[in-house]
């Protein structure tokens, strides 16, 4: 049986890390997770709006890292 992929949608890894999407949206152009790593973009380059995939595991990770220390 195949793993479940790490990458979920916005919706589904804000519940999965107890914050909001609008949060997670948030966190992302403060610049915590970075393209590649904690996220990905999903659509096309012509869409109006970039759709997100979010990799759980490692935007937890970030996300225990105390405020003093990010950066």
């Amino acid at each position: 049986m195949p793993k479940p992929s790490p990458w979920k949608t916005t919706t589904a890894a804000a519940a999965e890390l107890g914050i909001t999407a609008r949060r997670l949206r948030d966190l992302r152009k403060q610049g915590l997770f970075k393209l590649g790593k904690h996220y990905r973009i999903v659509s096309g380059p012509q869409a109006a709006k970039p759709t997100y995939q979010w990799h759980c595991d490692r935007c937890a990770s970030a996300l225990e890292v105390p405020m003093e220390k990010r950066g």
